[in-house]
């Protein structure tokens, strides 16, 4: 049985595939600091928290940070760096459609596309979780690609860059119907090795996530265009959405 993607994509091939997209994550810390007015000392969870590039410079800065993620090897990177670095971080492998510590954390992020990975319900599912895990008052950043981009048919992309290992091919198909975005990555190494991976993400609107959101206790207070707390407008690269958990609920089901 073939294993979904977000079971195997998370390996060694990983940060030749994706480091070179990657931004600065001191300096992305420090914004998403800013944008949630973090109190000293916070605890927060990163959900798909990776190599632990935003869980440790996270825990340098006082706060109590637990970083979760499936992927074992992920997790293992993340453990050597912060043992190299003495950053003391909580890291837990477990799929985000189970982690849950109720009312444990005033925090939670999801960076990088780390939403939408599962079908609508177990999508859902997650939400809930963080609902379920946040604190009265707790926020929640999601930082995503912009649905409106692939809704009007300016998502597909098909372009090389060239990069520290070689050239890197970044293909990207917007599927309307499904509302699912595929991406695919092919990197060519000097010596002619190519490398591999995809993935498709389902891409949640502005609306979709806010009525989303709101059914389980949670109310959007901002909608940025970036982590630098840019505008959000249609041509926007991300929607970086950020929301309060206002209390504990019983979800309904969606209308319709």
């Amino acid at each position: 049985m073939t294993r979904p993607w977000f079971e195997t994509i998370f390996d060694e091939r990983y940060p030749e595939l994706f480091g070179p997209l990657e931004r600065d994550p001191e300096e992305e810390v420090s914004k998403i600091v800013g944008l949630l007015s973090l109190p000293p000392g916070a605890s927060v969870v990163d959900l798909g928290c990776g190599r632990g590039r935003h869980a440790i410079p996270l825990s340098r800065r006082g706060y109590r940070v637990t970083g979760v993620d499936l992927s074992e090897k992920m997790l293992g990177l993340a453990r050597e760096r912060a043992q190299r670095e003495g950053a003391s971080v909580e890291w837990v492998r477990e799929d985000m459609r189970k982690f849950v510590r109720r009312g444990a954390f005033d925090a939670c992020l999801s960076l990088f596309t780390s939403f939408g990975y599962f079908n609508d319900e177990e999508n859902e599912r997650v939400i809930g979780n963080v609902s379920k895990s946040l604190k009265e008052g707790g926020a929640l950043l999601l930082d995503l690609r912009n649905a409106q981009k692939g809704l009007a048919g300016e998502e597909d992309a098909d372009s090389t860059v060239v990069v520290p290992s070689g050239r890197l091919r970044l293909r990207v198909r917007f599927d309307r119907t499904t509302r699912r975005a595929r991406a695919e990555h092919e990197l060519t190494r000097p010596d002619g090795i190519r490398i591999s991976s995809a993935f498709d993400v389902r891409i949640y609107s502005e609306e979709e996530l806010t009525e989303l959101l709101c059914r389980y206790g949670m109310r959007v207070t901002a909608v940025h265009g970036s982590l630098d707390g840019a505008p959000f407008t249609p041509g926007a690269e991300r929607m970086v959405v950020i929301a309060k958990r206002l209390q504990q609920i019983v979800p309904h089901p969606p209308s319709g």
